[in-house]
């Protein structure tokens, strides 16, 4: 493992020095950053939709968080941040 890691450190001082393929590498990540926070807010929003309609018909937010990734209190916060509710 040691002489894998070694050639992985020699190869990324390699393609760190040319300047073209870092500006490449560092466009790359931003592009993936840019997409992970997409997916995030777009899976965010449909969360928060069913949420908010499962509040609306009676159920607890104890309850509705149950059923999403968050605990009653984020749900809460993110509620009330994307205006959700009041």
């Amino acid at each position: 493992m040691g002489v894998n890691l070694n050639k992985a450190e020699q190869k990324l001082l390699k393609l760190s020095a040319d300047p073209d393929t870092r500006k490449e590498y560092e466009r790359r990540v931003k592009a993936l950053s840019d997409e992970r926070s997409r997916l995030v807010d777009a899976e965010n929003a449909g969360i928060l939709k069913v949420a908010k309609s499962l509040l609306d018909n009676g159920m607890p937010l104890y309850e509705v968080a149950k059923h999403t990734p968050y605990n009653a209190g984020e749900l809460e916060r993110l509620l009330k941040r994307y205006n959700h509710i009041q």
